[in-house]
């Protein structure tokens, strides 16, 4: 009997096991969480994920070869070839893989640990969570290693900047339910203590994370409006601030240095009659490279602000509300790069679409954390690249997949030959399915070939069968 309780056991551990090791390990990048289309998989011990993915979150382009089944990324000076079945290199060097590049349900599969570590990415594995991190580093040429975090936390702003010498800005925090958030982010960007903190304005929009934050990391220097506000949120804020024993100061057009990097604040002690108008906007001047964060100013505070405003990148005012980035602030800064911290579906209709076409008009690139989730700007303070968790809208086109591992599908519908402009759900002429409008593959769809349908009858009566990504 004895014998056979021991067979069991064994049994149960071994099925235990196996499930373990078959777990669909979570794959986390810059600290969000990636979603593939093919799961992962685990192949003799080395987690395998889909190329576009991954190299797409690491801020990598790529290009396929189908003469050679072989795909070609390519990052800041590093370019990286992974043949299907085969080799793979590095800058010209043959790298040894225990498991090659290989296909699964028609996706190119990589190995995940081998693509992060060559595009000079730190890898880490937590065996009790079954989760994969990895961060990524910028190898500048400038000596002003800087990024730029615009952190996706949904109707709500919380920015951080890292700077040479472990030197770090956090703007704003988020939502109260966005503090863990926050918190578990800076953890996984190894930051060990904030040396300047700036809470924007007192809206829990904006204040809300911030004493999670000031209870996990030792902060050095607090910088605010010095507006306060009767609600719950403030109060706690402004006891975690005190209780910090930090320096703690309102806006006055300071200056500070890190090194080769000046955050300058162009505010100070005006009074407003809108809450929005108290924030703190400061721009990062990086060398060539500016950035300016506006927090929620609207006109008021935009046509209020002196000096040199000339910026490369803007974090649009108000979640890109029509009432703030006027077309005369626009003329002003001339940023080639808007950032919009927005949450998807706000109730609020952000962005506004007036503001998104006079960024349109102004030639402006839009990235948004409703579409591109978290986005990291990089700079080595001569030129930057943008890397976010999704592309947006019409960035880049979709990399070609080798016609011989492409999934089987229907031949694509005839054109529309008047497609509307606007509708419910979105196609390709190129593609036989129809997706939800901020479905990743409906953001890679070229321009040339969007098609639009008012619903679903409509769609199907086209040909088109729905998106079993997002489910229109």
């Amino acid at each position: 009997m004895r014998k056979f309780y021991i067979v069991i056991l064994t049994v149960l551990l071994m099925l235990t096991a196996a499930t373990y090791a078959q777990a669909t390990p979570t794959v986390i990048v810059n600290g969000s969480s990636l979603a593939f289309d093919v799961s992962p998989t685990i192949e003799n011990g080395r987690t395998l994920v889909p190329l576009r993915t991954i190299f797409e979150a690491l801020g990598a382009t790529v290009q396929w070869d189908d003469k050679t089944n072989t795909v070609t990324a390519a990052k800041s000076g590093t370019e990286i070839k992974l043949t299907i079945g085969g080799q793979a290199s590095k800058n010209g060097q043959t790298v040894n893989l225990d498991v090659p590049a290989k296909v699964i349900d028609g996706r190119t599969m990589v190995p995940l640990r081998f693509v992060g570590e060559a595009m000079g990415c730190q890898v880490s594995w937590d065996g009790d969570t079954q989760t994969i991190s990895i961060v990524s580093n910028i190898a500048g040429t400038g000596g002003n290693n800087i990024e730029v975090h615009y952190i996706n936390v949904g109707q709500a702003d919380a920015i951080y900047i890292s700077l040479a010498d472990h030197n770090d800005i956090l703007i704003d925090a988020g939502n109260v339910a966005d503090g863990l958030t926050v918190v578990n982010y800076l953890t996984s960007r190894k930051v060990d203590d904030i040396e300047l903190l700036i809470a924007t304005h007192p809206h829990e929009d904006h204040i809300g994370g911030l004493p999670a934050v000031l209870d996990a990391f030792r902060v050095e220097k607090i910088l605010d409006s010095g507006k306060t506000a009767d609600s719950g949120i403030y109060k706690e804020y402004a006891a975690k601030a005190k209780a910090e024993g930090a320096e703690w100061i309102q806006d006055n057009r300071q200056t500070y240095t890190f090194g080769n990097t000046v955050l300058q604040v162009f505010t100070g002690p005006e009074t407003w009659q809108d809450t929005n108008d108290y924030s703190v906007v400061c721009r990062l001047d990086t060398g060539d490279i500016e950035f300016l964060f506006t927090g929620d100013a609207e006109g008021p505070a935009e046509a209020a602000l002196a000096g040199d405003l000339s910026v490369e990148i803007l974090k649009v005012g108000h979640h890109g509300s029509r009432t703030s980035s006027s077309a005369a602030f626009l003329s002003k800064i001339k940023p080639e790069v808007a950032v919009i911290s927005v949450g998807t579906g706000n109730k609020y209709g952000h962005p506004a679409p007036e503001t998104l076409q006079r960024l349109k008009d102004a030639g402006i690139t839009i990235y948004r954390t409703d579409i591109n989730r978290t986005l990291i700007i990089m700079t080595d303070g001569k030129t930057y690249s943008v890397a976010g968790e999704r592309r947006g809208p019409f960035e880049r086109p979709e990399p070609q997949i080798p016609p011989q591992i492409q999934p089987q599908v229907q031949p694509a519908p005839e054109p529309v030959q008047t497609p509307a402009t606007e509708g419910k759900y979105v196609g390709s002429l190129k593609s036989n399915k129809y997706h939800n409008p901020n479905c990743r593959y409906a953001t890679s769809i070229a321009p040339e070939n969007v098609v639009w349908f008012k619903d679903k009858a409509a769609a199907q009566a086209a040909g088109y069968e729905a998106c079993k990504v997002c489910n229109p």
